[in-house]
């Protein structure tokens, strides 16, 4: 029997997971409103606060594929409900699968695999404000007449660098390994029994 193979007791839990985090992380998505520049730290934002989820999970499913599996979830569900652009399918398969070529290298079981992959799977979040450096223009007139006000778009457009890319994509990694150490402190004893060491 292949143990590493994912039974559909294993899909279900993937997939009940997937909406709760994805439904957390929504949640997290009504703080930037406060200022643009928390927009930009949504990832990180979002894998402090719900990434004990994702540890939750790996911790009952510490198995090839459940990383990808919850992150592209995510991305597909912000995707199809309007929230965000294809973009975001994108970027959490590519972070999804980093995170699963993390986890093979160093092992299923291996705490340090485990806080790497939570770290990845926030950069796949980055998919939301990305857009914004790929086509600006059209994307700030679309945000614009979904009911953000042109004084938010504009103190957005001043952000828009490759210095602020670059400091996204890092708060997120560091964001997914916080929300990581706060999942195992949360759930010590299972990882303990899980055998994730």
């Amino acid at each position: 029997m292949n143990e590493t193979k994912l039974k559909t007791k294993d899909l279900v839990n993937i997939g009940i997971f997937s909406v709760i985090y994805m439904a957390l992380s929504m949640a997290v998505m009504f703080i930037p409103v406060f200022s643009p520049i928390l927009w930009l730290l949504w990832p990180a934002m979002t894998g402090i606060i719900c990434n004990f989820i994702y540890m939750l999970l790996v911790s009952k499913v510490p198995k090839p594929g459940t990383a990808l599996l919850l992150i592209a979830i995510t991305g597909i569900i912000y995707f199809a409900i309007g929230e965000c652009t294809f973009t975001i399918v994108i970027t959490c398969v590519i972070a999804g699968v980093l995170a699963e070529i993390t986890r093979k290298i160093l092992g299923y079981k291996s705490q340090k695999s485990v806080i790497v992959s939570s770290g990845l799977i926030c950069i796949g979040l980055i998919g939301s404000p990305l857009p914004m450096w790929l086509f600006q223009e059209s994307y700030m007139k679309s945000i614009i007449k979904m009911g953000m006000s042109p004084e938010y778009v504009n103190k957005l457009q001043t952000l828009i660098s490759i210095p602020t890319l670059i400091g996204m994509i890092i708060t997120a990694f560091i964001g997914g390994v916080i929300g990581a150490y706060i999942g195992k402190a949360m759930f010590k004893k299972r990882f303990e029994k899980a055998g994730i060491m």
